[in-house]
């Protein structure tokens, strides 16, 4: 055979084996096709009933259709009645609620907990969370650590659904553990328990991990924990963890009682971390005491752009009192003072120049307010910061970096 016959033998086969391909391509999408179709076709009278009483109407026609369908119709349905399941509040969940159970969904789920599959485990974990199965609960904390990490977060948002606040202190435990749980899914769930989980989040504060003790804070100010601001107070003063001194002084702000204001106005004195510095400025701010706009307004002229920027934002916060003093260091010059981010020059002409972007800044959003001026007018740049405290799962330091 010469060498020309064989190009042309291989040519052919690659030609042949395209043509298979290509067909089996082909055949393969319409099986499918056909497959997706019959599929719908089967789930069609079901979900027309599941849509009605997701839509609201419970009538009992609708619950008894869904009820009583075909185990094959089911099965074609329940994909979207597991999915509507999850976003549906009030009456409509209630009526889904007691399909699902009347079905035996929620019993044939438990077992599915330990199942060898991960989607077997995590769609059950579903399934018993958006029916709120409290015996499912030490399923649940058992799959908080479940080798698969899709598996333990959808536990931990499936605890979170139920709301049992016997299963905070697991949440906060699985931050610590050997796969962990993402620390701002575990800060959603508890939220969720309400305030029975405070007891279990203030003891959390004596954690010997960071994570743990830095999302528990963080949860303690975002739930208004008042009655816990001492042992915030604590934290702040004395953790050895700089991320929780500063998700402490966040929540301080957030929790706004008058005895945060003291140890408010010592985080931010020099010597400190800037990022607590800067924390502490804010929060400030969010506590609206006219008291510390002296404090905020030496901050004006600190060399570091963080804690000025933050100081600069508070005295917008305190209304008329801060704004005298944000007016007083801006002085008489033009409108467009020095770059703030430079650091140069005098302490005044810092002080003057985050004082004259706060005051631009805020006059712009009060003409936006009253529609004197157009959509298209951006606001003054910001240099580094838009000022946002520290959010559960950012970057800032070991609590969400981990």
């Amino acid at each position: 055979m010469t060498v020309a016959q064989i190009a042309t033998f291989a040519l052919s086969v690659l030609i042949s084996a395209a043509f298979v391909l290509g067909m089996v391509i082909v055949v393969g999408r319409a099986l499918r096709h056909a497959r997706n179709a019959a599929r719908a076709r089967l789930a069609a009278p079901g979900r027309r009933a599941l849509l009605a009483l997701a839509a609201g109407d419970d009538a009992p026609d609708n619950l008894d259709a869904l009820v009583q369908l075909d185990p094959a119709v089911w099965r074609a349905v329940e994909p979207t009645a597991v999915a509507l399941l999850g976003k549906v509040r009030g009456e409509a969940h209630a009526a889904l609620v007691l399909a699902f159970e009347q079905r035996g969904m929620g019993d044939r789920a438990l077992p599915e907990l330990r199942a060898r599959g991960a989607i077997r485990r995590a769609r059950a974990a579903e399934v018993l969370g958006n029916l709120g199965r409290a015996d499912a609960v030490p399923g649940l904390v058992y799959l908080l650590h479940d080798t698969d990490r899709d598996v333990r977060t959808v536990a931990a948002r499936a605890l979170g659904r139920i709301g049992d606040p016997a299963a905070t202190r697991a949440l906060l435990e699985s931050l610590a553990g050997r796969h962990p749980v993402p620390p701002q899914t575990v800060a959603d769930a508890v939220m969720r328990m309400g305030a029975d989980a405070q007891p279990a989040l203030a003891a959390a504060l004596d954690h010997s991990a960071d994570l743990v003790r830095a999302t528990a804070v963080e949860v303690l100010g975002l739930i208004g924990a008042i009655t816990v601001a001492p042992r915030v107070i604590t934290a702040l003063s004395d953790d050895q963890s700089p991320e929780v001194r500063q998700r402490a002084a966040a929540a301080l702000g957030r929790l706004g009682t008058r005895s945060a204001l003291a140890p408010l106005l010592e985080a931010v004195e020099p010597g400190r971390p800037p990022a607590l510095r800067a924390t502490a400025a804010r929060a400030l701010g969010d506590l609206g005491a006219v008291a510390t706009a002296p404090a905020l307004g030496a901050l004006l002229s600190d060399p570091e752009h963080t804690v000025a920027h933050a100081a600069a934002y508070s005295l917008l916060r305190l209304g008329n009192a801060g704004r005298q003093v944000l007016e007083h260091a801006a002085g008489p010059g033009p409108a467009a003072g020095p770059d703030p981010t430079h650091t140069a020059g005098s302490a005044g002409d810092r002080a003057a120049g985050y004082a004259r972007e706060a005051l631009a800044r805020f006059d712009l959003d009060d003409q936006r307010r009253t529609g004197e001026v157009g959509a298209t007018v951006a606001p003054p740049p910001s240099p580094v910061t838009d000022g946002s405290g520290p959010v559960i799962g950012s970057a800032p330091t070991a609590v969400g970096g981990r």
